[in-house]
């Protein structure tokens, strides 16, 4: 197994080779004559270069070409569906799908004819099947023009499920091998920082491989996409390195500040674009590139631990007035990543809302078990002991009762006799 196919078990390790609506696993029928292209699903892997031939066996030589003709259309596929999607759910327009028909057509014919890619035949049908193939990759590329960089990123991270990492190599082979342009190059920033990162909770990221196994990738998949060598002299070795410790040392003035306001105040976010623009085509040198994704993800890494800080400090209402939406578009560039912080706001004060309901449903539920805790127990048995003075208290206060008593019987003979004094009075 080469380091290409390397990369593909290993992203299938992570978890991020889902099956999709524009996964090529499988087959894919394209029927002449009661035969079938069958596409593989794997990339196809670097072949030997042509001192490398040499006692390489004509079958052998033949399935390369063929597999990587394959993997050509596949790519193709992926990336017409993925800016289909993006058109149709983010920009609400109809896609205006390319007719891959003669693509086929050529397909077929290359893989028909018989022999190896020097013979005349095999070379006209590759001549042909190359031409159709431009056609639908500038098709495809000025579709993309179209697609903003915010509008392909929100794509491809909400996309369900999940894009595969196909999807991805496929989208980045697209940016790699057209023309230079500024979005182009964002647009591969974006989609290779994704690739090689993986979310770990709250919204922060983890590389998925050390830079060394990084550039080592993007070097294969390079070689797999017959990707122009750029900067590859001893001459260049230099500026590669400079641009390397650059992109090290952004990441550690991001993850040395203490403020997201201290980032502000040195424009820290323009500093980190003005330095991939001015960078060009050296941005995909694959040492600079590999640096990048991983300036990337401290970096957005960071601004999460920062706003974490001030929300604990401030509260909500006081950082969504103060920042809004202002700083999400350039921060979200220099992270490689979508990072709205209103809605980032919302979905923490969510999850807050979340865990306080929860317990209180625990606590609730809890209760009658904690009243029954703590519930007095009836004494039984148990002997009242009175103290003297309580006796003495109940001893007069019975007196007192009998007193009463008495007191009550000596006023109704006394009111009866002056009664019957009354009446011995008047008769007499």
């Amino acid at each position: 197994m080469n380091v290409f196919e390397d990369l593909i078990g290993e992203l299938k390790d992570e978890n991020l080779l889902e099956d999709t609506i524009i996964d090529v696993r499988g087959t894919t029928d394209v029927t002449f004559d009661d035969s079938e292209v069958v596409f593989d699903d794997h990339f196809a892997t670097a072949g030997p270069k042509e001192e490398g031939y040499r006692g390489v066996e004509p079958a052998e030589e033949k399935d390369f070409y063929h597999k990587r003709a394959i993997d050509e259309i596949s790519c193709l596929q992926m990336v017409e569906h993925i800016l289909s999607g993006v058109e149709r759910e983010h920009m609400k327009t109809a896609p205006a799908a390319f007719d891959d028909f003669e693509v086929k057509k050529a397909l077929h014919k290359f893989l028909q004819v018989p022999g190896g890619p020097h013979l005349p035949e095999k070379a006209v049908a590759e001549l042909l099947l190359l031409d159709e193939t431009q056609k639908w990759s500038a098709a495809l590329s000025a579709r993309d023009r179209r697609v903003s960089v915010a509008n392909l990123r929100r794509f491809c991270e909400n996309s369900k499920p999940v894009l595969s990492s196909q999807a991805l190599l496929a989208l980045a082979r697209l940016y790699r091998n057209s023309p230079f342009s500024e979005d182009a190059r964002k647009k591969f920033d974006f989609v290779m920082t994704r690739l090689f990162t993986r979310e770990i909770g709250g919204e922060k990221r983890r590389l998925l491989f050390q830079r060394p196994e990084m550039t080592a990738h993007i070097k294969t998949v390079y070689e797999n996409w017959s990707s122009n060598l750029l900067y590859a002299t001893d001459e260049d070795e230099g500026d590669v390195s400079l641009s390397v410790t650059r992109f090290d040392d952004l990441a550690i003035e991001a993850e040395t500040a203490e403020t997201f306001d201290e980032l502000l105040d040195v424009d820290f976010f323009n500093k980190v674009r003005i330095y991939k623009e001015e960078l060009g085509d050296m941005f995909f040198v694959p040492e600079v590139a590999s640096a990048a994704f991983e300036c990337n993800l401290r970096i957005g890494n960071k601004y999460i631990e920062l706003i974490a800080i001030e929300r604990a400090a401030a509260g909500i209402e006081t950082i969504e007035k103060k920042y809004g939406f202002t700083y999400d578009q350039i921060v979200s560039n220099a992270a490689g990543k979508t990072l709205n912080l209103v809605n980032l706001l919302r979905e923490w004060q969510d999850q807050a809302d979340e865990q306080a309901e929860k317990k209180a449903d625990f606590m609730r539920d809890a209760e009658p078990a904690v009243r029954e805790r703590v519930k007095p127990k009836k004494r039984v048995n148990e002997t009242v002991i009175i103290k003297p003075a309580a006796r003495k208290s109940e001893f007069a206060e019975e007196e007192e009762q009998k007193i009463l008593g008495l007191n009550k019987w000596v006023f109704a003979i006394v009111v009866t006799a002056i009664f019957a004094a009354a009446v011995i009075y008047f008769i007499s």
